[in-house]
C-alpha cells in the first residue's frame, strides 16, 4: 500500500465492476429463499466468476454481504466438494479405454477403508440402477458407478487427471476421494473447471494484467501462458458429458432459470449430510463455480442442485452472454450406437443414442435385431447380465 500511494504505481487488474454488480445482486436475491428453504439457517456463500479463454477473474463473492472485510470465502474457506470431483474420474476412465457408451456397474461396492472397516458409498436415492452408460452415470451422477469406474481406473490415474486440470491433491490417495473426499477452496474449483471449460488448455487464472510505475512505464506484465494439459478430443467429450448434467441431469432445474439454448454444461456437488452446495458451470463465454454453506460446517438442507446452482443460474440470467457451442475437434467421431448392445445401430432406431468418440473407439459392428426372446446381441457375461436387466 506504500508503493501504490508513495511511488505512485498503477495497478490494471482484470476485475469487471459490472460483473461483480451483476454476481452480488444475484447473491442478494436469491440467498434469503436459500436460507427459508434450508430452515432459516444463516448461510454463508463464496463465487468466482471468469473468462475461461483467458483465466482472467472478473468477479470475487468472499461472503454473503459484499464488501465486508474479513475471511474470504473464495479464497480462503476450504471444503469437501464431494461430487464436483467427478469429472476428473470420468476423464481419467475417457483417456484409458472407456467411451461415454461404456456400461458402468451401479450395484453395491464395499471397500477396505484402511482402518479395520469397510466403505459401502451409497446413490443418493439410495438406489441401484444396474448397468448404465457412463455419459449417463455422470449426468445422473451416480456414485456406486462412479466408484466402480474410479477402482477400475486406478486411483493414481484420477489424482494425475486432477492434477493436470489445476487442483492438487495434497497426500497419498485413497477411496473416498472418488465421491470428494477432498476440501479445495473455491477459487481452487474454479482453476480445475477452467482446464475443462478451455477445452483441456490450462492457464493460470489471474486479477493482474500489469504494473505501471509514476511515468507509465511497465514495471510488470502478466501475459497469457496456455499449457495444453489434456487432449482437445477427450476435454470435448467430457464438456458434452457436462452439458447433458444440464439438459438431462442433475442440472434440469437450471431450466426454471435459463433457456434450453443457453446449452449451459455444468456439474452439482453436494457434500455428505448436506453440508455444502456446489455448482461450477460454464456457457460459452464464462465460467462461474459457487458454494453455499454454514461457516460452522453444520447441515444446511441444501443440494448442488436447489443451492448453489440457483444462484450460478440467476447471475447467468442477469448477465446473458453467449450460448456454450462445442466445437467437436479434429480426432472425434459422431455415431448412432446402443450402449445395452455395445454396437453401432441404424439412425433413429429405439434405444439407439447419437455419441461422440475419439476416433476408432465407436463400435464397429452394426447391431442386428435383439434376438428371439427379447435377449441382446452378444454371447458371455455381458449378454447375460443385460437380459436380466433390460
Amino acid at each position: 500500500l506504500e508503493d501504490l500511494t508513495g511511488e505512485g504505481l498503477q495497478i490494471f487488474t482484470t476485475f469487471d465492476p459490472q460483473v461483480q454488480w451483476q454476481l452480488e445482486e444475484a447473491i442478494r436475491q436469491t440467498l434469503p429463499r436459500l436460507a427459508r428453504q434450508g430452515g432459516r439457517r444463516q448461510l454463508q456463500v463464496a463465487a468466482v466468476v471468469s473468462r475461461y479463454g483467458s483465466g482472467e477473474i472478473e468477479a470475487v463473492a468472499g461472503g454473503a454481504t459484499p464488501g465486508e472485510a474479513g475471511f474470504n470465502r473464495a479464497v480462503d474457506a476450504r471444503r469437501t466438494m464431494g461430487s464436483l470431483v467427478k469429472p476428473a474420474i470420468y476423464l481419467a476412465a475417457l483417456e484409458n479405454g472407456f467411451t461415454l457408451a461404456s456400461l458402468l456397474d451401479d450395484t453395491a461396492v464395499a471397500v477396505p477403508d484402511g482402518h479395520g472397516g469397510t466403505w459401502r458409498p451409497e446413490n443418493f436415492d439410495r438406489q441401484e440402477h444396474g448397468l448404465v452408460p457412463l455419459h449417463t452415470a455422470l449426468a445422473h451422477s451416480y456414485n456406486m458407478a462412479t466408484v466402480h469406474l474410479g477402482l477400475a481406473v486406478g486411483l493414481d490415474k484420477v489424482t494425475a487427471a486432477l492434477n493436470r486440470l489445476g487442483l492438487e491433491t495434497p497426500g497419498p490417495a485413497y477411496p473416498a476421494l472418488l465421491l470428494g473426499a477432498l476440501t479445495p477452496s473455491p477459487l481452487e474449483v474454479s482453476q480445475m473447471y477452467q482446464t475443462l471449460a478451455a477445452g483441456g488448455f490450462y492457464s493460470q487464472q489471474r486479477v493482474i494484467r500489469k504494473v505501471l510505475d509514476a511515468a507509465a512505464k511497465p514495471l510488470e506484465r502478466y501475459p497469457l501462458a496456455v499449457e495444453q494439459r489434456v487432449a482437445p478430443a477427450t476435454a470435448f467429450l467430457v464438456d458434452t458429458a457436462l452439458q447433458e448434467v444440464v439438459r438431462e441431469g442433475t442440472g434440469r432445474p437450471l431450466a426454471q432459470l435459463l433457456p434450453a439454448s443457453f446449452a449451459a454444461a455444468g456439474k452439482t456437488g453436494t457434500s455428505n449430510d448436506l453440508r455444502d452446495s456446489w455448482f461450477a458451470g460454464f456457457t460459452g463465454d464464462r465460467l462461474a463455480v459457487v458454494w453455499v454453506g454454514r461457516d460452522d460446517n453444520r447441515p444446511m438442507g441444501l443440494t448442488g442442485a436447489s443451492g448453489a446452482m440457483m444462484i450460478w443460474g440467476e447471475l447467468m440470467r442477469r448477465m446473458g452472454g453467449e450460448p456454450l457451442a462445442l466445437d467437436a475437434p479434429p480426432g472425434v467421431e459422431w455415431a448412432w450406437v446402443d450402449p445395452r448392445r455395445q454396437a453401432r445401430v441404424e439412425p433413429e432406431t429405439p434405444g439407439g443414442e447419437y455419441l461422440p468418440f475419439a476416433a476408432g473407439t465407436a463400435p464397429a459392428a452394426l447391431a442386428g435385431p435383439a434376438q428371439e426372446g427379447g435377449g441382446h446381441e452378444g454371447a458371455g457375461w455381458l449378454g447375460r447380465m443385460l437380459d436380466r436387466i433390460f
